[in-house]
């Protein structure tokens, strides 16, 4: 548990510097920029794009998720030694797990993860990728999420605008993050999986707030390229149960999230607002078919 429970636990100056972190890191990355697709608490601010005057902002990140797209049988082990080495000459280190990698901007530690899928080890365990049937070494690692492999198949292409970190000056790059569709799916796992009240919220956040609403995000989605996926399948019936009425735990850590302490009719309103939500996204999706 990230023990961030609450809108309270996020700022933006945070934000700002994962968002700068991210800006460095995908600058010097170099070939495999186009093997790293974003998800988790950054993606919703790119997938909506602005917002109509009032509504208030996705409430941000403390970490960078990123998916990596893992060799397809043809590199050699230097193939990784460079993500590696492109890693540190951003002065980014491996912690403990082995998938995280950090570096201190501004006096606070900002944390990179790095996300796969396999069916080289166990979902939820760390996969050390391999080339020519050897390990790559001991730095590389990547948590392996069920759905992950689904951003690679639908994506969009965002340009971010951002001080480089170090003083490099200010920079524009081209990050692919996981679309509408792989998001949902990734999302409605990881609040299967742990339960944490700002999955919920990056989910309703992102639907709600998709260009012209939940029902044209539905209609989007089943555009995908995956929408036929059984993970899609399965991840959407899981959604439609997670959110079927205020009683359920989705809506539940939506209002969680969000309202103010004691406040039970802003609670019961942000419940509402969820299964409104889903349950449009789910008709539109359908609709579509």
């Amino acid at each position: 548990m990230s023990g961030r429970e609450h809108r309270t636990d996020y700022d933006e100056e945070t934000t700002a510097r994962c968002e700068r972190a991210l800006v460095t890191l995908l600058g010097d990355l170099g070939p495999w920029r186009e093997r790293i697709y974003l998800v988790g608490g950054l993606a919703p601010r790119y997938l909506v794009g602005q917002l109509p005057e009032g509504v208030p902002a996705h409430v941000g990140t403390t970490d960078v998720d990123l998916v990596i797209g893992l060799a397809l049988g043809d590199e050699t082990s230097e193939t990784y030694e460079t993500l590696q080495k492109n890693l540190e000459n951003s002065h980014f280190e491996q912690t403990e797990p082995s998938f995280r990698w950090t570096r201190v901007v501004d006096g606070v530690t900002v944390s990179v993860e790095f996300l796969c899928e396999t069916d080289q080890v166990e979902p939820g365990r760390i996969y050390r990728p391999k080339a020519q049937g050897e390990f790559t070494g001991p730095k590389l690692g990547a948590f392996n999420v069920r759905g992950a492999h689904l951003a690679r198949e639908d994506f969009i292409e965002y340009e971010i605008e951002g001080e480089r970190l170090d003083g490099g000056g200010h920079s524009r790059v081209s990050v692919r993050v996981a679309n509408v569709l792989p998001y949902t799916v990734l999302k409605i796992f990881a609040f299967q999986d742990r339960h944490e009240n700002k999955d919920s919220y990056d989910l309703v956040f992102t639907l709600l707030n998709f260009k012209d609403g939940p029902r044209a995000a539905g209609a989007a989605a089943r555009k995908s390229a995956v929408a036929e996926h059984p993970q899609v399948v399965e991840a959407l019936t899981l959604l439609e149960e997670r959110f079927s009425d205020v009683g359920q735990d989705g809506p539940n850590a939506y209002a969680a999230f969000l309202a103010r302490p004691d406040d039970e009719d802003e609670r019961a309103r942000l419940r509402q607002r969820a299964v409104a939500t889903v349950r449009e996204f789910l008709r539109g999706f359908h609709d579509a078919g």
